[in-house]
């Protein structure tokens, strides 16, 4: 909230040859306090568009007006970083084998997904397939784990997906 002032800025004698950022910073102090104050310096601080915007949402998030999850989102879109979430994870109460997960992604994140390979009709199709792989991955993992002595493993759709497992022995020696 903006500080109750009866004079300009200009009229104490404290801002007189006072200049540029310095100046900046004094007035802004002068007639802001707490959030707005915080703004006000980070927008004076601030080199680049993107610096402000960074500090303009870590202000927003520290004082509670935006999650976390929408704060880092937002800080990856802007650097143009992929970024993807599980945002909710349902299990059926009745049958604990059923369940969903709804994820959150940028536009950034499907567009690392289609130049790893990935395809699809839509954003949708395309973070489904990747994430259908991930969940076939762990599955194979898995598998390997509960046979330390298999060597590879095959996922059910794809022959040539493998995932190899060492076995180190006691001695620190691999076993093959």
């Amino acid at each position: 909230m903006a500080k109750k002032t009866k004079l300009p800025f200009s009229m104490m004698p404290a801002s007189w040859g006072l200049k540029g950022k310095t100046r900046a910073i004094a007035e802004a102090e002068y007639y802001y306090d707490g959030e707005e104050l915080q703004k006000a310096l980070a927008e004076i601080n601030a080199e680049t568009e993107e610096e402000k915007t960074l500090s303009q949402l870590e202000i927003d998030f520290n004082n509670g007006k935006i999650g976390r999850y929408e704060y880092e989102k937002e800080v990856a879109t802007l650097k143009k970083e992929p970024y993807v979430n599980v945002m909710k994870l349902e299990v059926n109460p009745e049958n604990a084998k059923a369940g969903y997960m709804e994820l959150d992604w940028n536009d950034e994140f499907v567009a690392f997904l289609s130049d790893n390979g990935y395809t699809g009709e839509s954003d949708e199709a395309v973070v489904n397939k990747w994430f259908n792989d991930v969940c076939r991955t762990v599955l194979v993992q898995e598998m390997a784990d509960q046979d330390y002595g298999l060597q590879e493993a095959r996922t059910p759709n794809n022959a040539n997906d493998v995932v190899n497992v060492k076995v180190q022995e006691e001695d620190g020696s691999d076993k093959d």
